[in-house]
């Protein structure tokens, strides 16, 4: 392991824990910058049958597969936690599907910065958001697209 002989805090032995790293190591103007070393992946939860009568957590990987009533679905996603990532994949059946915020937090994208609700098309398709704040979404892979190359997603403040 690279990292194992530059752990500061040891969380466990050699093998997990904090790296601090200068402003040179780093290439950037801010030094004591810390980072989690050692593992070789971070796994996160995964959960692939999600329900309508459920919120989706706002951290993990979530599949929203619609439902079977052949009807769209509307999915509700918990409050941001600031600096957190929640991944988010449509399914292709019984689409389109939806996925709103709890209480209007926003979404902010290329699109725009007031849209509290993702459709899926029925095609598919995944994004992921990161916790700007407690009231803010950043969105990954929201795009409203090109006219050649349509996105899968839009964006709304409804269902």
């Amino acid at each position: 392991m690279a990292y194992s002989s530059k752990i500061l805090t040891s969380i466990f032995g050699r093998r997990l824990g904090l790296q601090r790293m200068s402003s040179a190591e780093t290439g950037g103007s801010r030094g004591n910058a810390e980072f989690l070393v050692g593992p070789d992946a971070l796994r996160m939860e995964v959960t692939t049958a999600e329900t309508t009568s459920t919120n989706l957590k706002p951290h993990g990987v979530h599949v929203v597969p619609g439902t079977s009533a052949g009807s769209s679905a509307v999915y509700t996603l918990d409050p941001p936690i600031p600096g957190v990532r929640v991944f988010i994949s449509g399914g292709t059946a019984n689409g389109p599907n939806y996925v709103k915020t709890a209480n209007s937090e926003t979404i902010v994208s290329t699109v725009g910065s007031s849209h509290t609700t993702v459709k899926i098309s029925s095609l598919g398709g995944s994004f992921e958001l990161v916790g700007l704040t407690t009231s803010q979404w950043l969105s990954l892979g929201l795009t409203s697209g090109t006219s050649s190359n349509a996105s899968g997603f839009g964006l709304t403040t409804s269902t």
